[in-house]
C-alpha cells in the first residue's frame, strides 16, 4: 500500500454535543442494568427460588465480564470493518440485549407456551412459575452476556474517538448519562406502569421500555459518530503489526488458526496484555477487584434488603406471606418493591448529583493547576498558597480515596438499621462512592491509555512524515519505554471488567453462604462482609499517582538515564 493511501493518527478536539451522543449508549444500556436490578430479584423470588439459588443465578453478570468482555475487547481491537472497530459489536449487541430483556421479562408465558399453561388454580400457577425458573435463569445469563458485547465495545468506542484532554469530560458524560437513565429508570420502577400501559406486569413494561431507548440510542450513536477507519490509520495499524509479531513469536499465526487456536491464542493475548499493563491501570484495577465485593450486594440486593424492613414494619415475615391468598401476597411484594425503588430513585438522584459536581471540581483542578505554573504577580501569596493546595488535593484520585471510606462508613451502619426509612437513607448516602465508581476508573484508565496513544501515534507518525519537533515532543527515551506497554482499548477495559468482574463472583458465592447458614440480618451480614472488603481498595487507591505526577516522573526517568550515560562516556 502507498504511504498516501494512510492516514495519519489523530483524534481531534469534540464538541460536548458530539460527546453526549458519543455517551447516550453508555446511558440507554444503564436504563437495562436498572431494570434488571430493581424488577430481576423480585422477579426470581417469586417464581420460587431461594436466596440462596438466587445468589449463584446473579453469577451470570460477573462470568459473562470475566469470560465475555476480554474476548469481545480482543475481537473488536482486532476488527478490520472499514465503520469502524467497535460499531459491529455495539450493534450485536444491542440486538440481542433487547432480545433477552424481551425473553426474560416473558419468561412465565414462555413456560407456558412450551411446557402447558395455568388452568388458574393456585397449584397449577405455582407449579407454571417452579417451570419457569430454568427459563429465567437462561434469560438472566443471555441478558448478561449481551450486556457485556455493548458495554465492552462502548467503553472502548468512547477511548477511540476523544482525545487525551477529553477523557476525563467524555467519562464524566458517561457517568451523567449514566445517572441520568438510572433515575429515570428507577423513578418507572417506583411508579405503578400497569395503570397507564395497560400491562399485566410492571416488568414487562419496563423490558419493553428499556429495550427501546437502548435502541434509539444506539442508532443515534452511530450514525452520528465516525471512527478511525483500522484499514488506513497508521496508529492502529502499527500496534496491530506489533501485535502479530508478539504472537508469532509464540507459534501462533491468527489467519491459520482453527477454532480451539483461536480460543489459545485469545487467552494468551490476554495474559500477555495483563503483564503489559501500564502501572497506573494495574493499580486501578487491582482497587475495582476490593471494591466491587462490596459494591455487588449493593446492586443486586437493595430491593430486597428495603422490602423486607418494609414488610416488617407492617408485620408480615416470609412465613406469613406464604399463607396469604395469592393476589393479597402479590400486592404486598409489589409495594415492597416500590418501596425498594424509592432507595433506588434516592441513590440515583445523589448518583446524578456527585457525577454533575466533582467533574466539575476537577476542572476547577485543571484550571488552577494552570494558573500555578504561570506565575501571577498581582495574586496574593496566601491565594496562591490555597490554589496551589486545594488544586493537588481534589485530584480524581483523592476523591476516589474519600468515596471508599464513605462506602464502608455506609455498610457498617447496617449493625444499627432497623427500619425502610433508615435504609432508604443509607443507600441514598451510598450514591456518592457509586457515582465516582461509574466515573473515576473509567477516567484514570482513559487518560492513561490516551497519553500512551499519544505517544505511541507519534512515533508511528514520525515513521509515515516528518513532524515538528516541540517542547510536547515525546523524548525517544519516553518512547522507547511505552513501546512495550498495552495500551489498547479494547482488550485493556476488558481486563478491568475482569477485575470488575471476578470479585462478584466471590462475594455472590459469599452471599449464597450466609443466605445458606444465617437467616436472621442475612442481607446485612453480606452488606458489612463487602464494606471490609473494600478496605483493600482504600489501600491500593492512595497508591495510585495524578497523571502530571506520572509525565513528570518520565522525565526524572530521561534525565537520569541520560546522566548515567554522560558519566559513562568518558570511561568509554
Amino acid at each position: 500500500m502507498e504511504v498516501g493511501q494512510y492516514v495519519p493518527a489523530s483524534t481531534p478536539k469534540r464538541s460536548k454535543l458530539y460527546i453526549a451522543v458519543l455517551t447516550s449508549i453508555i446511558g440507554a444500556l444503564q436504563l437495562s442494568w436498572a431494570t434488571e436490578f430493581s424488577e430481576g430479584t423480585p422477579f426470581l423470588l417469586s417464581l420460587g427460588i431461594s436466596k440462596a439459588m438466587l445468589a449463584l443465578i446473579w453469577i451470570a453478570g460477573p462470568l459473562s465480564g470475566t469470560i465475555g468482555q476480554p474476548i469481545v475487547g480482543i475481537y473488536s481491537d482486532n476488527c478490520r470493518n472499514p465503520l469502524g472497530r467497535r460499531k459491529p459489536f455495539i450493534v450485536g449487541g444491542c440486538l440481542a440485549t433487547c432480545f433477552s430483556l424481551w425473553f426474560l421479562s416473558h419468561t412465565v408465558e414462555i413456560a407456558g407456551f412450551l411446557c402447558g399453561g395455568s388452568d388458574g388454580s393456585e397449584g397449577s400457577e405455582k407449579r407454571l412459575r417452579h417451570t419457569a425458573i430454568p427459563f429465567a435463569a437462561c434469560g438472566v445469563y443471555m441478558l448478561d452476556f449481551s450486556i457485556s458485547v455493548i458495554q465492552a465495545s462502548s467503553r472502548a468506542f468512547i477511548v477511540d474517538s476523544v482525545n487525551t484532554d477529553q477523557q476525563q469530560i467524555a467519562n464524566a458524560w458517561a457517568a451523567r448519562m449514566i445517572g441520568l437513565f438510572n433515575i429515570f429508570g428507577f423513578w418507572l420502577s417506583s411508579t405503578d406502569l400497569t395503570r397507564y400501559f395497560g400491562a399485566n406486569s410492571q416488568f414487562k413494561t419496563l423490558a419493553t421500555i428499556a429495550a427501546a431507548t437502548l435502541f434509539a440510542a444506539t442508532l443515534a450513536s452511530c450514525l452520528s459518530v465516525s471512527e478511525r477507519d483500522p484499514n488506513i490509520d497508521v496508529g492502529i495499524i502499527a500496534e496491530r503489526n506489533r501485535r502479530m509479531e508478539r504472537l508469532s513469536r509464540l507459534g501462533l499465526h491468527p489467519d491459520s488458526l482453527g477454532f480451539f487456536g483461536v480460543l489459545r491464542s485469545l487467552y494468551l493475548q490476554t495474559i500477555q496484555s495483563i503483564n503489559r499493563l501500564p502501572k497506573q491501570v494495574r493499580l486501578v484495577c487491582v482497587a475495582e477487584f476490593f471494591a466491587w465485593i462490596g459494591y455487588f450486594p449493593m446492586l443486586f440486593y437493595t430491593t430486597t434488603y428495603v422490602g423486607e424492613l418494609f414488610l416488617s414494619e407492617k408485620g408480615y415475615t416470609s412465613d406469613d406471606l406464604a399463607k396469604l391468598p395469592i393476589n393479597e401476597r402479590q400486592a404486598l411484594l409489589d409495594d415492597s418493591v416500590r418501596r425498594g425503588s424509592v432507595a433506588l430513585l434516592a441513590h440515583g438522584i445523589i448518583t446524578l448529583l456527585v457525577d454533575l459536581l466533582l467533574p466539575l471540581l476537577v476542572d476547577w483542578r485543571l484550571k488552577n493547576m494552570r494558573k500555578s505554573q504561570i506565575h501571577e504577580s498581582h495574586a496574593p501569596a496566601w491565594i496562591k498558597y490555597l490554589r496551589v493546595n486545594l488544586a493537588h488535593r481534589c485530584s480524581i484520585a483523592n476523591i476516589w480515596i474519600i468515596s471508599h471510606v464513605v462506602f464502608i462508613s455506609c455498610t457498617l451502619s447496617t449493625l444499627f438499621i432497623s427500619t425502610s426509612g433508615q435504609a432508604i437513607v443509607m443507600f441514598g448516602l451510598m450514591g456518592i462512592p457509586w457515582g465516582c465508581a461509574l466515573w473515576v476508573p473509567f477516567a484514570m484508565i482513559s487518560e492513561e491509555l490516551g497519553r500512551i496513544r499519544d505517544i505511541k501515534d507519534f512515533d508511528a507518525t514520525s515513521d509515515l512524515q516528518p513532524m515538528e519537533v516541540t517542547e510536547l515532543t515525546p523524548h525517544r527515551l519516553i518512547i522507547k519505554k511505552y513501546q512495550a506497554v498495552e495500551h489498547e482499548p479494547g482488550v485493556i477495559l476488558g481486563i478491568h471488567n475482569v477485575f470488575v468482574a471476578a470479585p462478584q463472583v466471590i462475594s455472590s458465592l459469599g452471599s449464597s453462604l450466609v443466605f445458606k447458614f444465617f437467616k436472621s440480618d442475612s442481607l446485612g451480614m453480606v452488606f458489612r462482609f463487602g464494606g471490609l472488603a473494600t478496605l483493600g481498595a482504600l489501600y491500593y487507591s492512595t497508591q495510585i499517582e495524578t497523571t502530571e505526577k506520572l509525565e513528570a516522573q518520565d522525565w526524572e526517568e530521561v534525565k537520569a538515564e541520560e546522566n548515567s550515560d554522560l558519566n559513562l562516556g568518558p570511561h568509554m
